[in-house]
């Protein structure tokens, strides 16, 4: 087999062994698009309650006191779905997760519209606070109700057996017992 031939069969294996992992991280969302996922949830959450609860000059004030971060935040959010959907399919799903946000909390709105309100108006309350936070910190204290259109694909795990269980940045990873036979230990 000549030298060229045998670098063109080691670069097609090579992307073949790569493809799928970085077909994997694409698919995988970023931190900062984690974000944007929860900044978009909670301001429909909010737009919902400015119009079911009574707060529109809370809501405008929310609008108008992130402004900037959250049009930097919705660029991330359609720049993810692009990235990850592809172009115009990605758009597509952009604009179907908007309305899909709107529509829950609508519906989140109508089964329970005292307990949605009530905790609308916490939201404001932490949002518009003299010291705003700013607008990541705050959807970082918000439980937000939907489900995510892309997860994160962050996940750590210990390598060693020190300190396994308390395995920073997410949930301990620990080994399953194995099962004990019953049977087994009734004759010992």
């Amino acid at each position: 087999m000549g030298y060229g031939l045998k670098a063109g069969v080691l670069a097609l294996a090579g992307i073949l062994v790569a493809s799928p992992a970085m077909a994997a991280s694409s698919k995988c969302a970023k931190a900062d698009e984690v974000t944007a996922i929860q900044v978009a949830a909670i301001q429909q959450e909010l737009m919902v309650a400015a119009l079911t609860c009574d707060q529109v000059t809370n809501f405008n004030a929310f609008q108008t006191g992130f402004s900037k971060e959250l049009r930097a935040s919705d660029a991330v959010l359609e720049k993810m779905f692009k990235r990850v959907f592809g172009g115009r399919t990605g758009e597509d799903q952009y604009h179907a997760f908007k309305t899909r946000l709107a529509n829950t909390s609508s519906s989140r709105s109508i089964h329970d519209n005292p307990g949605y309100c009530h905790e609308a108006a916490d939201a404001f309350a932490a949002a518009l606070t003299s010291a705003r936070p700013t607008l990541a910190a705050f959807v970082s204290s918000v439980t937000v109700h939907d489900d995510s259109p892309v997860n994160s694909c962050d996940v750590r795990v210990a390598v060693n057996l020190k300190g396994a269980g308390a395995v920073s940045d997410g949930p301990a990873v620990l080994p399953k017992p194995k099962p004990v036979d019953a049977s087994a230990a009734a004759q010992q």
